[in-house]
């Protein structure tokens, strides 16, 4: 994977050029770029587990490639007239629009919001006149389900992206190719006197490399609406009399895991787990067999696409991978 590079004193910042000319030097303020920082270093961690399934697009914001996303803009104008929407792939949502029930549009000030999608979150311009251009700048972003109001650097996080762009115009060595967060929309000085920013969080219970929404649970520890299972099918190593090994895990609805059983010899086996009832996978006879499911008295096997949205992969080195979704009230 390649490296993010990292330039803590300095900041390049271009959005188009025509030849390498003088490039302005900004240095970021430290407390941002500290967080912005740690939220890099948490990709690097688990970007190479993440990106085999999701996301399919690096850019955070982009929901048509990532629909387990949403897309939040933020603006402001004049160094007030705050205002904040929110997308995804069911439609878009505007929050103070008119721009005159901002309660906390000043410097330091954070506004709370609800959407159905992300949940709680707020918007707080913790500076003026920064590196994003006159007037409040330096959004700051937070989510309560992302590490309980987790701090979003924007500003940080949109200059991450802009260093990269401009290291690959630049042909540069090892530019960082993403995931990102968060970009600017406008911010020079020539651009006007309104500042945008553009970021991407995930849907309540979801998430993408860095931003684990976790929405909360029942009694029993685990998110209910729509779980998953995924299952190891081992080839038998004698056909004639063996029985299929399988491993097998449960997901919630915040994709967290809520149950397993590792390498189990039996027709059919039953998890244990944080769910109210028994979890039961059954194997058949021969390879080309799907795998039956059972849960809270419903049926269906590995070949349902359209209830279950069930996938399975093809045999590789003795096995395969089976994933499908249920309903987990």
């Amino acid at each position: 994977m390649k490296t993010f590079g990292l330039y803590p004193t300095v900041m390049v910042v271009a959005l188009f050029f025509s030849e390498v000319t003088a490039i302005p030097i900004i240095r970021p303020r430290a407390s941002g770029w500290d967080l912005a920082t740690e939220l890099i270093k948490l990709f690097a961690e688990i970007l190479p587990i993440a990106m085999k399934a999701f996301p399919k697009d690096a850019d955070a914001w982009n929901f048509q490639r990532n629909p387990n996303m949403c897309e939040i803009e933020m603006e402001t104008t004049d160094g007030a007239n705050c205002y904040v929407s929110v997308r995804c792939n069911d439609g878009l949502r505007k929050y103070n629009e008119g721009k005159a029930t901002w309660n906390a549009c000043y410097k330091g000030g954070r506004q709370y919001f609800n959407d159905p999608r992300i949940g709680d979150f707020s918007v707080n311009f913790t500076d003026t006149d920064g590196i994003d251009g006159q007037g409040l700048t330096s959004p700051v972003l937070q989510v309560k389900d992302i590490g309980d109001w987790k701090a979003i650097p924007v500003t940080d996080l949109a200059f991450l992206k802009q260093q990269d762009e401009d290291c690959e115009a630049r042909n540069g060595a090892n530019c960082g190719t993403g995931p990102y967060i968060c970009t600017w929309l406008h911010f020079y000085h020539e651009d006007g006197r309104t500042r945008r920013w553009k970021c991407g969080v995930p849907k309540r219970g979801l998430n993408f490399p860095g931003l684990d929404s976790n929405a909360p649970t029942n009694e029993r520890g685990y998110r209910p609406g729509w779980c998953g299972v995924h299952v190891t099918q081992y080839q038998k190593p004698d056909p004639s009399k063996d029985q299929y090994r399988l491993s097998a895990k449960l997901i919630d609805q915040n994709q967290n895991e809520i149950g397993n059983t590792a390498d189990v010899i039996e027709p059919k086996v039953e998890l244990s787990s944080r769910l109210p009832l028994p979890f039961f996978v059954k194997s058949r006879a021969v390879d080309s067999d799907p795998l039956d499911f059972e849960y809270d008295g419903v049926k269906w096997d590995s070949n349902n696409k359209n209830n279950h949205f069930c996938s399975v992969g093809a045999y590789d080195s003795g096995k395969r991978e089976i994933d499908c979704g249920f309903t987990c009230n």
